[in-house]
């Protein structure tokens, strides 16, 4: 029964995490601050996709590689784990705050992260 809700644990992590990062967006030194808190949500979604596809778990960030066996929620989980690691990386960059590309990239991430959310709520509410 506990390893049933672990992955509901590891949802509501992965929930307040992003509302975290969230918060950070509004700051101008948002850049290290979303680094560490992006690194722990992406770790996080690695573990969820790594319990549900049958894979050794990580412990630490990186890009994932499923097999096309593993169902497309896994699979969305594992491409929006990706995407977001890339924006952070290029996000996190030391650059001037304010910029043009800054912006942008935080409007790719926060766009990202509502994506994400609504993947996780949905696998929250049926638990596969």
């Amino acid at each position: 029964m506990l390893l049933r809700l672990m992955p509901m644990i590891i949802i509501e992590h992965c929930l307040q995490e992003i509302a975290k990062i969230r918060d950070v967006a509004q700051g101008i030194d948002a850049a290290y601050v979303a680094r560490s808190r992006i690194g722990r949500l992406t770790l996080a979604l690695a573990r969820i996709v790594a319990k549900k596809a049958g894979m050794s778990i990580p412990d630490r960030p990186g890009p994932i590689v499923v097999s096309d066996e593993v169902s497309q929620t896994v699979r969305e989980l594992a491409s929006i784990c990706n995407n977001l690691l890339e924006t952070s990386r290029v996000l996190c960059q030391p650059s001037e705050p304010l910029d043009i590309r800054w912006r942008e990239g935080w409007s790719t991430l926060l766009a990202q992260l509502d994506v994400l959310e609504i993947t996780l709520r949905e696998i929250d509410s049926v638990v596969e």
